[in-house]
């Protein structure tokens, strides 16, 4: 089957941009498109486009270039806090459940397991028993390409044949550091209750609250929410106007109020101030009123933030 898609050169790029912007300046442009490639820079176009009524006109170059730089800088600030909280949860995870089980590699004995995921609904609950053979099974392999990539994990040199640990499993301390966000997510999502509980209590043990379900099923919305939003940044994907996970509100400490949507890029926000020790929450906040102070447009115009958002943020309860 032949492929309709054509390659367009770099004068049909610019022509195509004229669709979404106007510009005078084609040499910019075509220099713009030279070293970001088309289809990325025609989706912050398309997202302009979307706000000619609020802006009474056609977007134009500049704010176009505006934007593009002020989504680059975004990134970098959420990517550097999403980094922060990963390496957190899975410290949590890794320790809290290793002793509180006693098993150092626990995350590959399938009796700390529950299938169905432990929720209620018998839709899910089917569909989480037949995924778990897969996820179980991807765990293994995440273990074993650990010590099968001598030159990618040198460090794991002592489990592989003729070894001092020899035959013996990676504990997660260790293996988590290199396992994916979606793989460690999953161990989370599937593990026992009385773990996930855990999880929570080794890692907020500040916290004056008695940690329950509810709380585990919220942090698997969390989680979620700040594993796509990281790859989002790592990937370099147009961050501005983009929607995601569903991110559950945390009933016990917080008002509706401190979530007007649970699929914005605030909603990230208040996963990442649930989540992360607040030192770094705080600091968040500092370096995200830093970048809005310099940037050249209206963030509140293109809804990328709701207007009140340091007070949302502020009333949100850490854990």
């Amino acid at each position: 089957m032949s492929n309709a898609d054509i390659p367009l050169d770099i004068e049909d790029q610019v022509s195509l941009m004229k669709s979404y912007v106007t510009f005078r300046q084609k040499l910019r442009m075509k220099r713009l498109l030279q070293k970001e490639g088309y289809f990325r820079v025609s989706r912050y176009g398309k997202y302009l486009l979307s706000f000619t009524q609020v802006l009474q006109a056609k977007p134009t170059q500049d704010l176009l270039y505006d934007l593009y730089d002020f989504d680059i800088a975004l990134r970098e600030i959420f990517f550097r806090y999403t980094q922060k909280a990963e390496i957190q949860i899975k410290n949590h995870i890794a320790n809290a459940c290793s002793l509180y089980t006693q098993n150092p590699t626990f995350y590959l004995d399938q009796t700390f397991y529950t299938p169905s995921g432990g929720v209620s609904d018998k839709t899910k609950r089917k569909a989480n028993v037949r995924r778990f053979p897969r996820v179980f099974s991807s765990i293994k392999e995440a273990e074993k390409a650990l010590i099968k990539h001598q030159n990618k994990h040198p460090q794991f040199s002592s489990y592989r044949t003729g070894g001092p640990r020899y035959r013996k499993r990676i504990p997660a301390w260790a293996a988590f550091m290199y396992f994916d966000f979606g793989t460690v997510e999953n161990i989370y999502a599937y593990s026992k209750m009385d773990l996930r509980k855990e999880v929570l209590r080794y890692g907020y043990p500040d916290s004056n609250r008695k940690f329950g379900k509810n709380d585990t099923y919220n942090m698997d919305t969390w989680i979620s929410a700040i594993r796509n939003l990281r790859n989002t940044c790592s990937h370099h994907n147009i961050l501005v106007g983009k929607t995601s996970s569903v991110v559950h509100l945390d009933h016990k400490v917080d008002s509706p109020q401190c979530l007007p949507s649970d699929t914005d890029l605030f909603s990230r926000m208040y996963a990442l101030k649930k989540i992360l020790h607040p030192n770094d929450s705080a600091e968040l906040k500092i370096d995200l009123q830093r970048l809005l102070s310099r940037t050249k447009i209206n963030v509140y115009q293109f809804n990328v933030l709701p207007q009140n958002w340091e007070s949302l943020y502020d009333s949100i309860h850490n854990l």
